[in-house]
């Protein structure tokens, strides 16, 4: 079986369809006719079908609102306006994905440090080292790698807060803006990580685009509201602004090189980068944190190939020699490294990660130390394949 989910969440209704109810839909282009359909589906799959079959198809799929019709695009208009209108990006995960209440959202977090494959260690009561330069954590969610996620703040815990922080999370949904801004705040049920304006204009007007043009991508992406839940954790009442920033995939700017050498990509790069230096030129602690996950394989997204152990490794193999250039702040090296050989791990977080180790280079200068791999993980995902995750951690130069 298959199950439809709505990521936009216009509708509630998820709708699950055999394998052949799932080709049916393949089939539906919102130009061929019922009968062309029924002659389509025969013809590639050698059964034969009633065009009833096929009406009763669509008649469960609009009801349940799963057919692109006027009426699907004026509730998408009237999520998207009020979604627009509102100050606060709300915490649409908190329940379905972790706890909602602070209590056990408490409990759940603190566990990780702990657990079998976490630091080993709680989150340190008072900080002792400078606040770092930046900081790579997973967005993949709590139940497969909160203990990743504990090595990476369990280490931020050590460290004293920067006074604003500047966040890349993955653009799942791939718009065309490369780098996604939102003036709002995300809650959390911890409260809310508010965003630091002054920093968020400066940033946002170095884009050559309308900054706010896909906003609507925050909506409903994960990969910083759950950084959003470990820093308020973190620090509380205490946690210093951000400015969240999702990054699409660069490969339409660049799908042959790297974006060093796409000129309005490396203008934009090279514009923050001045910025944040101009912040820390004034006496303020500026962090990057990055928010991402790395190779995802197997038949869930894509590909023709078994799982076995030996993938695994040569998964986790592929992975590191990317993460050693990574952690060098190298970020040409850690590119090329990915898209090799067709991009087969499709690392989700390549132009994430890529905008991250560019920034923090620029922070720490020429001498800036390398970073420290803190943990790596692999996780199953549920619908066959594997995704992998790394926590780090930038110092500035003592």
């Amino acid at each position: 079986m298959y199950v439809l989910r709505d990521l936009e969440e216009l509708s509630e209704k998820p709708l699950a369809l055999s394998g052949g109810g799932m080709f049916l839909v393949s089939l539906l282009d919102g130009k061929r006719t019922a009968e062309q359909v029924r002659e389509l589906f025969q013809k590639s799959s050698g059964a034969e079908i009633q065009t009833a079959v096929i009406l009763d198809l669509v008649r469960a799929l609009d009801d349940s609102g799963y057919l692109e019709t006027p009426e699907t695009a004026a509730k998408r208009k009237k999520s998207l306006e009020l979604f627009k209108a509102s100050g606060r990006r709300p915490a649409v995960f908190a329940g379905p994905a972790y706890p909602a209440e602070p209590p056990a959202l408490t409990e759940a977090l603190g566990g990780y440090f702990t657990a079998e494959s976490g630091p080993g260690k709680a989150k340190a009561p008072a900080p002792a080292k400078p606040a770092p330069l930046g900081l790579v954590a997973p967005h993949i969610d709590f139940g497969r790698g909160g203990p990743a996620y504990a090595w990476a703040y369990q280490a931020l815990s050590e460290r004293r807060a920067p006074d604003a922080i500047v966040s890349f999370g993955v653009a799942h949904v791939s718009p065309d803006t490369p780098w996604v801004f939102t003036p709002k705040d995300y809650e959390t049920p911890f409260g809310a990580m508010s965003v630091d304006a002054p920093l968020y204009d400066a940033l946002s007007k170095k884009v050559w685009y309308d900054p706010r043009a896909d906003e609507w991508t925050h909506k409903n992406e994960h990969s910083l509201e759950f950084q959003a839940v470990w820093l308020r954790y973190l620090w509380g009442g205490k946690t210093p602004p951000w400015v969240p920033i999702l990054v699409s995939s660069f490969e339409r700017l660049s799908p042959d090189e790297v974006p060093s050498k796409a000129a309005v990509l490396e203008k934009a790069i090279k514009d923050f980068a001045d910025v944040l230096k101009a912040e820390m030129d004034a006496g303020r602690r500026i962090m990057v944190l990055a928010g991402i996950d790395l190779a995802h394989v197997g038949p869930r997204f894509g590909d023709d190939l078994e799982l076995t152990p030996e993938l695994e490794k040569k998964i986790e193999g592929e992975d590191r020699k990317s993460l050693v250039d990574a952690m060098a702040l190298d970020a040409d090296g850690f590119y090329r490294s990915v898209i090799a050989d067709e991009h087969w791990r499709k690392v989700c977080g390549l132009s994430a990660l890529y905008t991250s180790l560019r920034l923090i280079k620029e922070l720490g200068g020429s001498s800036a130390p390398p970073g420290r791999l803190l943990t790596y993980g692999q996780a199953p995902d549920p619908a066959g394949g594997i995704v992998s995750f790394a926590s780090a951690v930038f110092d500035a130069k003592s």
